[in-house]
């Protein structure tokens, strides 16, 4: 049994809480107002925003939290609270952990992906904000004097490792504290590759400036506790090593999905071989994870099921525009780049985009800014060298 009522609108339903769940809803409300009926299932109350200051997790306190129910009874739709156990697409219902099937004529499956621990012998960054609060303390009272933040082959948004390095070098820095050796490992060419030249030369240029050495071009593995193989047969002996977490698929149960668990969907977000069913965000097979990303994507899916319930939009595809804004404790760097594989490649001190948000979502981001959640004011550094230390490394 379904446990909505029948209208005769369509019924929508939206399984996740994250950032392209969000980003759906709002758009739909946007696109095809009072055209659909739309519900939302989570297993979780709120949605939780990461702390945004990655080398002080917990000076703002808790992070920021949008609770669910409130969201979608702001936007006409309806919350349920339980967790997905599978999708039937024949009968076009969401099999439910409570036991009551939920029936949909259009489904959007925003549910993220899992992370897992890239190497058995170091922090995974992401996993345990107050160990990360630990190793700067660490850093600050001298019990460690040297890190290695590595990025793993395979990683798919490896931004929040790079604003973790540069704001931990401002952090140690600024505490007087100046004989601490720290690393950046990654197996891109150049830092954020995935930006493009431009932008790559400019965090090379802040790591620089900011004593941190890096070792772009290699694919590490952490073999023990204290050492990185960098390959080789060169092996760069740490006190402590942060890792990112590699992402795995969601694998919904009903639905199709790559090797690793990902949905495959095509440039509209249609999840290939499935009739009325979407996928958004870091669930699909699209290759970068990234917020931003997520929000565009949902958008294209928002545009598709607007068009399908009668709504004057017509059905954009996904083209993805990556923008990044990169926190370093000093001054931030806007990083940004075009759609395809020649798009234009910028960084800059300056936002290029409004509001500068770190999720850069056409719906979200301004949602989000006016209830003062994950604001950040823009600070600026006009000087030419970067973040600006003096350094006396041993």
């Amino acid at each position: 049994m379904s446990s909505s009522a029948p209208t005769d609108r369509p019924a929508v339903v939206v399984i996740g809480g994250g950032i392209a769940a969000l980003e759906t809803v709002l758009a739909l409300h946007d696109l095809a107002p009072g055209l659909l009926d739309v519900t939302m299932i989570a297993p979780e109350p709120e949605f939780a925003l990461r702390p945004l200051n990655v080398a002080r997790p917990f000076a703002r306190g808790h992070a920021d939290r949008l609770d669910l129910a409130g969201f979608m009874e702001e936007h006409g739709g309806r919350f349920r609270r339980t967790a997905v156990t599978g999708v039937d697409a024949d009968r076009r219902t969401v099999r439910c952990s409570t036991g009551t099937d939920e029936r949909y004529d259009r489904l959007v499956v925003a549910v993220g992906a899992n992370a897992r621990p890239a190497f058995g012998h170091c922090l995974t960054f992401g996993s345990d904000f107050l160990a990360i609060g630990g190793l700067l303390a660490d850093l600050e009272e001298g019990y460690s004097r040297s890190v290695a933040f590595v990025v793993p082959d395979g990683c798919s948004w490896p931004l929040p490792l790079y604003e973790l390095a540069l704001m931990t070098a401002q952090d140690v820095w600024g505490m007087d504290v100046h004989d601490v050796r720290l690393h950046v490992v990654t197996p891109e060419r150049v830092p954020l590759e995935v930006f493009g030249a431009e932008a790559g030369a400019a965090v090379a240029d802040l790591l620089r400036a900011a004593g941190i050495t890096l070792h772009a071009g290699v694919r590490a593995e952490v073999p023990r506790n204290n050492h990185v193989d960098l390959g080789g047969g060169e092996d760069l002996h740490v006190e402590r090593i942060v890792a990112l977490p590699l992402l795995e698929g969601p694998r919904v149960e009903g639905l199709p999905s790559d090797a690793q668990g990902f949905l495959p969907v095509d440039r509209y977000g249609s999840v290939v071989g499935v009739d009325a069913v979407w996928a958004a965000g870091d669930a699909t097979t699209h290759a970068i994870k990234q917020g931003g990303l997520a929000c565009q994507q949902a958008d294209a899916v928002a545009t598709c099921i607007a068009a399908h319930a009668g709504a004057h939009v017509s059905a954009m595809p996904y083209v993805p525009e990556l923008r990044g804004r990169l926190l370093t404790g000093h001054g931030d760097r806007f990083l940004r780049r075009g759609p395809g594989e020649t798009g234009r490649s910028e960084a800059d001190e300056r936002p290029l985009w409004w509001p500068p948000s770190k999720v850069s979502g056409h719906y979200l981001s301004p949602y989000l800014d006016a209830r003062g959640l994950v604001h950040l004011d823009v600070h600026e550094d006009r000087r030419a060298d970067g973040v600006d230390v003096q350094l006396q490394l041993g």
